[in-house]
C-alpha cells in the first residue's frame, strides 16, 4: 500500500520564499512603471516650454510625439469641416450673439486659364462662403510696392476691411478651403494665420470643394458677387474705423534683408538664417525657364531646394503629406525642421513659399522663427545686381 509522505518544514519554507519573491518582483515592476511615468511627464512638461505648436517632442532631434492622437491645429479634414458646419447650422442661438465658423475660398491659379474669382461667383461654393483674392487683398499701392509685385502682404487696415466684409469677429473660427487641383491655398491661409487676432482659430481644409460636396457638405450654386475691389489708398483715406482690428503682417523679409544673408554666405560668415526655395529643381538649377518673362534662372547662393510639390500628396495636391513624410522631405533637402536658426521661405512670387512655412508649422516648428520672402524670385531674379548661381 502506497503511503503519502507528509510535507517537511523545508517544503513549507520553499513555498513561502517563492510567494515572497513573487511579491517583491511585482512591487518592483509597479515602482519602476511609476518612476518611468513620472520621468516621462517631467520631460513632456519641459518639452512643452520648448515648443508652442501643439505638438510636444522629447527633444529637437526626436520624431516621437506625445500627442500623436490629437487633431492638428493647422489642418482640418473634410469630415471634421462638415461636422463643424453642421454644428453651426444646428445652433438655435441668435446669430448676432455667436461666432459661426467662416468658410473662405482661398483658391488661386498661376495660369490664366482658370479664374478663381469667376469660379467662386458662378458656383458651386460652400454655403455662405467668402472669396479671399490674394491679388486684391494685397499691397498694390505704387508708393509701398514700386516694383508692382503681385499679391504682396496687405496692410493692416486693408486686411481689417476685408475681415469686416467677411463678418469675422475676434473669436471666429475660419476654415480656408480650395477648389479641385489647386495647390496654392496655403498663401491665403498663411496671410490669415499671421494677420488675424491670436484669438481666431485658422484652419486649412485638407481636400477640395469637390470632395466636400461628394461627402455631403452643403453648397450653393447661385451667382454670388465676391468681395468688391477696394484700393489700399481708399482704405487709408477712409475715416471710418474698422470693426475688426488685424495684426500687422509678421515675419516678412525684404530683398535687402535677404541680400545681407546671401552676402554673408558668400563671405563664409556665420549666419543665423537658412534660405529654402520652393520652386522645382529644374528652375532652381536654372535648367528650365521661369514662367514669368524677364527673370534669370538659377537660385540664391547658399539656398536649399525644397520643391513644394514634394510636401503635397502625389494623387491630390489639395492635401499635405503626413508629418513623418514632410519631415523626411525637409531632412533630405538638408533642413532640420527644429533648427535654432531662422528659416526664410522663398519661391516664385511668395505663394508656394507659404506651402513650406505651413508644412514647417505642422511639423512642429516654432513659427516665430520662420519667415516669408514676399517678393521671392520675381523680386530677386528681375534685379540685375543680385547674385545668382
Amino acid at each position: 500500500m502506497k503511503v503519502n509522505s507528509m510535507p517537511t518544514y523545508s517544503h513549507y519554507f520553499q513555498i513561502i520564499f517563492r510567494k515572497r519573491l513573487l511579491f517583491i518582483i511585482m512591487v518592483s515592476i509597479l515602482l519602476r512603471t511609476s518612476s518611468l511615468t513620472s520621468s516621462f511627464t517631467t520631460k513632456s512638461l519641459s518639452a512643452t516650454r520648448l515648443f508652442s505648436s501643439g505638438k510636444i517632442y522629447l527633444s529637437s532631434s526626436s520624431s516621437f510625439s506625445t500627442n500623436t492622437n490629437s487633431k492638428s491645429d493647422i489642418f482640418i479634414s473634410i469630415t471634421d469641416a462638415i461636422s463643424l458646419f453642421s454644428s453651426d447650422e444646428s445652433e438655435n442661438t441668435n446669430t448676432s450673439q455667436r461666432n459661426p465658423t467662416i468658410y473662405i475660398d482661398g483658391s488661386w491659379h498661376l495660369s490664366k486659364e482658370r479664374s478663381s474669382r469667376t469660379e467662386f461667383e458662378n458656383g458651386p461654393r460652400i454655403k455662405g462662403a467668402h472669396f479671399f483674392d490674394i491679388d486684391d487683398v494685397a499691397t498694390n499701392d505704387k508708393e509701398k510696392n514700386p516694383k508692382g509685385l503681385p499679391h504682396m502682404m496687405p496692410s493692416k487696415n486693408l486686411f481689417s476691411k476685408a475681415m469686416d466684409e467677411f463678418n469675422v469677429k475676434p473669436l471666429s473660427t475660419i476654415v480656408v478651403y480650395t477648389t479641385k487641383d489647386c495647390a496654392f491655398s496655403a498663401r491665403a491661409y498663411y496671410t490669415l494665420k499671421t494677420m488675424c487676432q491670436p484669438t481666431n482659430k485658422i484652419l486649412l481644409m485638407q481636400g477640395s470643394l469637390d470632395e466636400w460636396m461628394d461627402q455631403g457638405g452643403q453648397f450653393e450654386t447661385d451667382f454670388k458677387p465676391s468681395l468688391s475691389l477696394v484700393s489700399e489708398a481708399d482704405v487709408e483715406n477712409d475715416s471710418n474705423d474698422t470693426n475688426y482690428e488685424a495684426v500687422a503682417n509678421q515675419n516678412i523679409v525684404s530683398m535687402d534683408e535677404v541680400l545681407n544673408i546671401v552676402q554673408s554666405n558668400l563671405q563664409e560668415k556665420e549666419v543665423d538664417y537658412i534660405i529654402i526655395d520652393a520652386r522645382g529643381a529644374a528652375r532652381f538649377h536654372g535648367e528650365a525657364p521661369e514662367p514669368r518673362p524677364g527673370l534669370r534662372g538659377g537660385h540664391m547662393p547658399g539656398s536649399l531646394n525644397v520643391p513644394f510639390t514634394n510636401l503635397l500628396q502625389d494623387d491630390d495636391v489639395t492635401k499635405f503629406k503626413s508629418i513623418p513624410e514632410m519631415r523626411d522631405v525637409f531632412e533630405k533637402a538638408g533642413l532640420d525642421v527644429h533648427t535654432e536658426k531662422n528659416v526664410v521661405c522663398s519661391c516664385g512670387s511668395g505663394v508656394t513659399a507659404c506651402v513650406l512655412a505651413t508644412a514647417l508649422m505642422e511639423c512642429g516648428r516654432d513659427s516665430s522663427k520662420t519667415f516669408i520672402y514676399d517678393g521671392s524670385w520675381l523680386d530677386w531674379g528681375s534685379d540685375p545686381d543680385t547674385p545668382v548661381v
